[in-house]
């Protein structure tokens, strides 16, 4: 099937799942840290307790990305559903790093550039810093909203600099060789998808990929996955002729057990095979910051099983 003639509808995968859990997704460059505000808003309760670990005042990321606390809110409670940090953006990029309190409570903060939500920042589990896209010289005032006031929570933004030589990247991440999932087009209900064609390959090493489809009629599931603490970071075009046609998301994250996440349904109606090329590149805000910090990729083609 040419690639002028394959009818991709983009889902925007990371969007889907954020608002099935009631929230949105993100992501800016470092300065100087003008104020730290918390934002009184009328909520029922008491002050939460808060014996989580404090966020760290700085760290190396796995990938060797030197990490330094520019500034952390105080602990905020039922009473402060939302805190505030403005800073002036300069060479270096900034993170944010959130941590909650109750096992129950906020999962996801809703992250907010200059009044303007840009996605969430998770809350619980693991630490996962989440990359602001802000130019040099913009003076940025991030806030984080809490969804549910039971929890003590706090969140911390960190400038970073990455590694003098780049590291080797992690293990490729594996995709199971079947799902059962959303049906395609319509949505409704379950279906089996089947694995047909995948390939790996390292950050910065590998950024384009051409993957196919045998013949068939089958509709047709994209997935491409990324390993690394910056994977989630790079975004994914698809290329026709040479040139980027449509821009696909931000890769993605997969952990296992938990739902396939997919980048594109692929309505295939001929039985000709299909052969995608996709092109990985590093943010808009700041591409050299992310020349030597490395990650792995999968991109996987599964087809409905009929």
């Amino acid at each position: 099937m040419p690639e002028e003639r394959i009818a991709v509808r983009i889902r925007r995968a990371r969007l889907r799942r954020a608002a099935g859990a009631g929230v949105l997704a993100v992501a800016a460059v470092a300065g100087a840290v003008s104020g730290v505000v918390l934002a009184h808003e009328s909520a029922p309760g008491h002050v939460a307790s808060y014996s989580a670990p404090p966020l760290p005042a700085s760290f190396t990321a796995s990938d060797g990305a030197a990490y330094r606390r520019l500034a952390m809110t105080p602990v905020a409670g039922p009473a402060h559903r939302s805190a505030s940090l403005t800073v002036t953006v300069g060479s270096d990029p900034i993170d944010v790093m959130a941590s909650c309190e109750h096992p129950l409570g906020t999962r996801f903060l809703l992250v907010k550039v200059n009044g303007t939500a840009v996605g969430t920042v998770a809350c619980q589990g693991p630490s996962r810093l989440t990359g602001l896209f802000v130019h040099p010289g913009e003076r940025a005032r991030i806030t984080l909203v809490a969804s549910s006031p039971e929890t003590g929570w706090q969140f911390a933004a960190y400038a970073w600099t990455p590694p003098a030589t780049a590291r080797p990247a992690p293990a490729e991440p594996r995709l199971p060789h079947n799902f059962t999932g959303p049906a395609p087009i319509t949505g409704n209900g379950n279906v089996q998808w089947r694995l047909i064609a995948s390939h790996s390959g390292d950050w910065p090493a590998d950024q384009t990929v051409t993957i196919t489809a045998p013949a068939g009629t089958s509709n047709l599931e994209l997935s491409v996955i990324c390993a690394g603490p910056t994977g989630d970071r790079l975004q994914v075009s698809r290329i026709s002729h040479g040139s980027p046609d449509g821009l696909l998301g931000s890769c993605d994250t997969y952990t296992p057990g938990q739902p396939v996440p997919g980048q594109a349904t692929i309505d295939r109606q001929d039985g000709k095979p299909v052969r995608l090329t996709l092109r990985l590149r590093a943010p808009q805000a700041d591409p050299a910051a992310y020349a030597k910090r490395t990650a792995s990729w999968t991109v996987a083609l599964y087809a409905e099983h009929k």
